[in-house]
């Protein structure tokens, strides 16, 4: 009888593991997609007042992140290179720098840029390394 139950519950603790490692991961993606949604505002620095400085800065959510390193020059962006990222789309990335460095803005009002993770987590490593990495001399 007390083997019965020791199966019973053994059989009800290996479907609660596999069950765990299929909805775990789920939960995670889900509560990442709603951490970046909550951040889909993405504020453009003023950066007219920067001489020349290179910044480099990050951002990351659960999944997905980017590092970037941003040259000012004369108060307008000369370049910006994605130094590194994981879960994001690296083509999509160097698509969503190249309209900001063309329109000179963070929220071009170019294409669908902004609408994507990608850009988003790209739009905010950006904005990072100019508000939070900046320091005169």
């Amino acid at each position: 009888m007390q083997s019965k139950t020791v199966k019973k519950w053994g059989a009800i603790l290996l479907v609660s593991v596999i069950a765990a490692l299929l909805v775990i991961p789920q939960m995670i993606y889900r509560a990442n997609e709603r951490l970046v949604e909550q951040e889909i505002q993405v504020e453009d620095p003023d950066v007219s007042w920067i001489a020349e400085k290179t910044l480099s800065g990050s951002y990351q959510s659960a999944h997905m992140s980017a590092s970037v390193e941003v040259t000012i020059v004369n108060g307008q962006y000369t370049d910006i290179v994605l130094t590194d990222y994981a879960g994001i789309n690296p083509t999509r990335a160097r698509e969503v720098i190249s309209a900001i460095l063309t329109y000179q803005t963070l929220t071009p009002a170019y294409k669908d840029i902004g609408t994507q993770y990608t850009d988003i987590i790209v739009q905010k490593a950006i904005y990072y390394a100019v508000v939070y990495n900046y320091s005169v001399g």
